[in-house]
């Protein structure tokens, strides 16, 4: 016998075998998905009613509890909408899953509906008024369904007589309480999902055509419930659908191995063929694939195998991989080129700060010691001055020129960041909100702002005001970018920055997680040579008269004290975009709420120790607290203050101290003092950052602090705020 003979015998019997094998399956699979499709339908039918009663209990629990209640009663013979309002309202709806909730008086008339469709054709329940005593006649807790709307949404109605909770039995009505719940196609889903079917339908009205049916061999079934109307009358078929792919799939698959056997056959003789074929073919296509995606994937599988294209395999990957590490370290290096060029640019313009902070700095002292008593007595003046209108306007206009010049102060220390900041968690998006009405109306009504707090999380660490004053100035930068009107969009984000993006932006930022605050105009643009200077000071693109060239040099500054970086988009005539990027902060955000209004003089007669050089402003500080009914001690410096405590044998409620003075300055006093004066407050004033009892700027939020220049009004209540926190609070290490 020849071989082929024999190998054809042999796929003969082999074939022979799998057939028999086939058919003995398939009698035996039929039996079984018989019983598990017969067991499958019995489990889902129960399943689903479990759900729906479930899924009503909520609402039967309204009615239950609140038709035995005796101030139902109560209010329902005195018609007291106001107990109805406040004890069945949309709260109340909310908690039990309800709709909709009527009640009636036992003759039928309506007393009181709540919902909260907010449907415009929503009245009565859709029952007559003279059924309801027939609908209450066997049970006095009834389910049915109505019809809402004119495109047939279903509600699900339970209602039950009220009774006075010592009326157990239910057996003498006072009215009528009906609770319904919408069967949206949310709630539809719901149930369907949560009875793991795969849909769920009304059918209107009830017809029986919608047979159930249980389909074992695709796997699939039907089966349906009656919704009643109050009257028992069918009023729509709830219709409920499931299909198993697995048996579908499984019946495939019956199919598949019957067909699987004739291939058998064609597979043995084209076995020899297919395979010499596939050993030198297939990897020859998979290495030109690769070599021409210029990706590995392809020969993955060949790295392990012995043959010559394994060994090609190898070497392919091999000069991938030293050609990738040749374009790692060419990007490394353009990165690390970039990251220089940014920090030689950032130490310029930071040794340009610095010699404009030490100009600041050194004048700021002086000036604002000055400025705070022009602008306090310009005020006393004012308060005083009753009768003399003109001298009243005098006061008004030198205070006025006194904050003019304070913002200008505060400007040059802010691009110097040379301020002291008070930084508080804050959330950016409510900053951006609450700043949309300010904006309009320093921008005018020819521009479209907009603003959209999109950061999930908005929490960052700054100080509010200074944050504030950051959006003020580009919104009025990007409003003078925009002569003829524009769109101005301001918009929060969270972002994460990488160890390359993060010293692309600014060299002292790391990679983290940020929140980034954008600023949009539709407006003129800029040029490279422009944007290179945007943040010097005094530079301006702006006529004579139309700006300072301190707004975003002071932008600037705000920023990079508190932490952040700024980076600048612009193309001449495509408009502008700044980025301000704020570290993310997982502290809760703190209370900004501030207090304000004149403060009313005290009553308790504290003891206010005043040490402050500058003659001036001890005599108005003095001066005004006296007025305030303190009693109030003062010295010029740190050592008179030392001798006027030692010889005072009463309680000193609190020590107010300027930081910088000659011999001693307030942070040695307020330290020396503490020592013996336990419960002493410490109130310290300055208006410049370079001093000891802040960090690079940075003010511990647990130090009390006056800024200076203030008004008597400010100096008032924050003294006041200080003493009353004397018993809550200790004294802040400094």
């Amino acid at each position: 016998m020849k071989v082929q003979t024999k190998i054809t015998l042999l796929l003969v019997a082999v074939i022979a075998t799998f057939l028999v094998g086939l058919w003995a399956f398939q009698a035996y699979d039929r039996a079984k998905f018989r019983r598990i499709a017969e067991d499958r339908y019995a489990e889902r039918n129960e399943s689903f009613d479990r759900f729906r009663r479930r899924h009503a209990e909520p609402l039967h629990t309204l009615v239950r509890d609140h038709t035995l209640w005796d101030q139902m009663v109560e209010a329902l013979e005195r018609n007291d909408q106001r107990w109805f309002q406040e004890n069945i309202n949309e709260p109340t709806l909310e908690s039990f899953q309800a709709n909709v909730v009527w009640i009636y008086r036992l003759d039928g008339t309506r007393i009181y509906m709540e919902e909260n469709l907010n449907v415009e054709d929503l009245g009565d329940v859709p029952v007559p008024p003279s059924a309801f005593a027939q609908l209450f006649a066997q049970e006095r807790f009834v389910s049915f369904f109505i019809n809402v709307g004119a495109d047939n949404k279903i509600m699900e109605v339970r209602g039950a007589t009220i009774h006075p909770s010592r009326d157990f039995g239910r057996e003498q009505p006072r009215g009528y309480y009906f609770a319904a719940r919408l069967w949206s196609k949310e709630v539809v889903k719901e149930m369907a999902q949560n009875t793991g079917n795969e849909a769920i339908s009304l059918v209107f009205p009830a017809s029986p055509a919608a047979e159930d049916y249980n389909d074992e061999q695709n796997g699939s079934m039907a089966f349906s419930r009656t919704l009643p109307a109050w009257d028992g009358k069918p009023l729509a078929q709830l219709v409920v659908r499931n299909e198993s792919r697995v048996v579908r799939e499984l019946n495939r698959s019956r199919q598949r191995l019957r067909y699987s056997i004739i291939l058998f056959a064609l597979v043995l003789l084209l076995l020899l063929s297919s395979s010499l074929v596939r050993w030198v073919s297939r990897p020859l296509r998979q290495i030109m694939e690769s070599l021409t995606r210029d990706d590995l994937k392809p020969i993955e599988r060949m790295y392990n195998d012995n043959s010559e294209f394994g060994e090609l395999a190898r070497t392919i990957q091999k000069f991938f991989s030293q050609r990738d590490n040749l374009f790692r370290e060419i990007e490394e290096r353009r990165v690390t080129e970039e990251a220089l060029r940014k920090s030689e640019e950032e130490l310029r313009h930071s040794q340009k700060m610095e010699a404009v902070g030490r100009l600041a700095g050194g004048v700021a002292h002086d000036f604002n010691n000055l400025l705070t008593a022009i602008i306090g007595y310009a005020e006393l003046i004012s308060s005083r001055t009753s009768t003399d209108a003109q001298g009243k306007q005098h006061a008004d206009l030198i205070r006025k020129a006194g904050e003019q010049a304070a913002t200008l102060t505060k400007q040059l220390l802010a691009f110097s960041r040379k301020q002291l900041l008070q930084p508080k968690v804050i959330d950016l998006n409510e900053l951006v909100v609450d700043m949309e009405q300010l904006l309009r109306r320093v921008i005018g009504e020819r521009f479209d702002l907009r603003t959209l707090p999109e950061a999930a999380v908005g929490r960052v660490l700054a100080d509010p005001s200074q944050l504030e004053q950051v959006v003020l100035n580009l919104g009025i930068n990007a409003r003078d970018a925009m002569p003829t009107g524009g769109q101005l969009t301001i918009r929060t984000a969270n972002v994460q920055l990488d160890k390359w993006t993060a010293p692309q932006i600014s060299v002292s930022l790391a990679a983290g997680d940020y929140v980034e605050l954008s600023v949009t105009d539709t407006g003129e643009g800029m040029d490279e040579e422009t944007k290179a200077r945007i943040f010097e000071p005094f530079f301006t693109t702006k006529g004579p008269g139309k700006g300072t060239g301190l707004g975003l040099a002071m932008v600037y500054g705000i920023v990079r004290q508190t932490g952040g970086g700024i980076s600048v988009d612009s193309e001449p005539g495509k408009g502008t975009t700044f980025r301000i990027f704020l570290p993310l902060e997982a502290a809760p955000a703190d209370d900004l709420k501030q207090v304000g209004g004149p403060v009313d003089k005290t009553q308790n007669f504290e003891t206010v120790l005043v040490v402050e050089d500058e003659e001036i402003v001890r005599d108005l500080i003095c001066d005004v607290l006296s007025e305030q009914g303190y009693n109030v001690m003062c010295a010029s410096d740190g050592r008179e203050a030392l001798a006027r405590a030692g010889e005072f044998d009463g309680e000193i409620h609190l020590l107010l101290t300027d930081v910088i003075m000659p011999h001693m300055n307030g942070q040695e006093l307020a330290t020396t003092l503490s020592a013996v004066r336990p419960d002493m407050k410490v109130l310290y004033v300055s208006g410049y950052s370079d001093n000891d009892i802040s960090d690079h700027g940075i003010l511990n939020p647990e130090i009390e602090l006056l800024q200076k220049p203030f008004t008597p009004q400010t100096l008032a209540r924050k003294i006041r705020d200080v003493i009353q926190e004397r018993s809550d609070t200790p004294l802040a290490s400094v």
